[in-house]
């Protein structure tokens, strides 16, 4: 039993590491003094990278990955470290609940005023209810505890929390898919920004 005890050992330590982890980053989301670096950042490079690492963890979990990433720049005056944290920590979500042969896709779109991330699965979806509350602390995670896959609770309430302090704006919607959407928005950088 040595070597089924110390795989659920490493598995609880990493998933007590993830908890602690979305703890601290919460908390200093919602301080005062939390500190980003924004810069005119191109989201469409970050959605690129982004892309190409869950590709093959996709791969790695028998999952169909899709990607639909502008051709055009989508400048935006964000911290691009924690764009790249709100797309992971959607992605990681979307491959927890996304049964073996499932789709996940994710895109970038460039607007005129707001650019765009968004993060489709076809997975269980969510309901009506679920979406008005779906970036509250722990509230889907005690919701589907024990009925779906489910993470610390505490990733969605820190995409919103960052999405919102970075001046954009994060909301779930039904997916095309089947299952859940989530969008992420971000203002367009504008001629003052670079003058920052």
């Amino acid at each position: 039993d040595i070597a089924s005890t110390g795989e659920l050992l490493v598995g609880e330590t990493g998933r007590l590491d993830r908890l602690i982890s979305d703890l601290l980053d919460l908390a200093r989301a919602g301080a005062v003094d939390f500190r980003l670096s924004p810069a005119n950042v191109d989201l469409a490079s970050i959605g690129n990278a982004a892309a190409e690492a869950w590709r093959l963890r996709c791969e790695r979990e028998g999952l169909v990955f899709q990607s639909d990433l502008t051709s055009t720049p989508a400048i935006s005056h964000v911290d691009a470290t924690r764009v790249r944290q709100v797309i992971d920590n959607l992605m990681e979500n979307a491959v927890r609940v996304t049964p073996v042969g499932g789709i996940i896709k994710l895109s970038v779109f460039d607007g005129f005023d707001t650019h765009t991330i968004v993060i489709d699965d076809n997975g269980p979806g969510l309901t009506d209810d679920d979406l008005s509350i779906a970036f509250q602390p722990a509230v889907l995670h005690s919701r589907y505890r024990g009925l779906r896959a489910v993470g610390t609770g505490l990733g969605l309430a820190l995409v919103g929390r960052l999405a919102d302090r970075m001046g954009g704006s994060a909301t779930a919607a039904h997916s095309p898919l089947g299952g859940a959407q989530f969008i992420v928005e971000f203002p367009a950088a504008t001629a003052s920004d670079s003058a920052d």
